[in-house]
């Protein structure tokens, strides 16, 4: 008697958690692409220095932010998902943000931009997961790798620019740590978040004596947080 009742209890929630399940097709894989646009500030220290030179910036901030990758969500229950992706970053700087430094014959026009590569790790978690439109938060760490950054140099005026593209960072590290949080929203295929990011420490340190165009060689830093919008597609899924 007992094991029929049991039957009769397990048994309707079986079903209704199967149908959670496929109400969105919670089930597998889900591999797309993901699109991002966004604005990044950052804040330089100068160590060891009480006072600053004329000119040198504290604070910057990027004219524009775009990306572009490859993501795979993983899902363990009708609520929570993993999530893994790889994108590709570029951001425009218009301050002279990592090289603060000129000649007779040149000067380093305030225009940079950097190219980064990024792998993530992150957490989803659908409020409404049997909804057609279903509301997620998502949080995640990340580590951004800088792959170049490109300058321009005036060469005696402004009609002779030169550009640039440093592949060592200009003796920066390269590696920079952040954590992000967001919350979007999920319809069939397609989604849309905006949230914000934060560097979890001061990165991108360069030493004294690490880059050869550094008249007075200075350790300098940067510490990193910004807002983005991100929507991504589902190209494939796995069952």
């Amino acid at each position: 008697m007992k094991q029929v009742v049991s039957l009769s209890i397990a048994i309707p929630i079986l079903i209704y958690f199967n149908q959670s399940v496929n109400a969105q097709g919670l089930k597998g894989l889900d591999l797309g692409v993901s699109f991002v646009t966004g604005r990044n500030f950052y804040d330089k220290k100068y160590y060891d220095q009480p006072r600053l030179a004329p000119g040198w910036e504290t604070n910057f901030k990027t004219n524009y932010l775009w990306s572009a990758g490859l993501w795979m969500e993983k899902h363990i229950n009708p609520h929570l998902a993993t999530m893994t992706e790889i994108r590709y970053v570029t951001e425009d700087v218009p301050e002279n943000m990592l090289c603060q430094c000129s000649t007779m014959n040149e000067v380093l026009q305030t225009d940079e931009k950097h190219y980064w590569s990024m792998f993530g790790l992150g957490l989803r978690y659908y409020i409404n997961p049997t909804s057609k439109i279903a509301l997620f938060a998502d949080a995640g760490g990340e580590l951004d790798w800088l792959i170049a950054a490109r300058e321009k140099r005036y060469f005696m005026n402004e009609h002779l620019t030169k550009k640039f593209l440093n592949w060592n960072a200009l003796g920066y590290k390269r590696f920079m740590p952040s954590a992000s949080l967001s919350l979007g929203v999920k319809w069939k295929r397609l989604t849309l978040s905006a949230g914000g990011m934060t560097n979890l420490c001061r990165a991108m340190t360069r030493s004294p004596g690490t880059y050869d165009q550094i008249v007075y060689p200075i350790k300098t830093g940067f510490f990193g947080k910004g807002f983005f919008v991100k929507t991504t597609f589902t190209l494939i899924k796995l069952r």
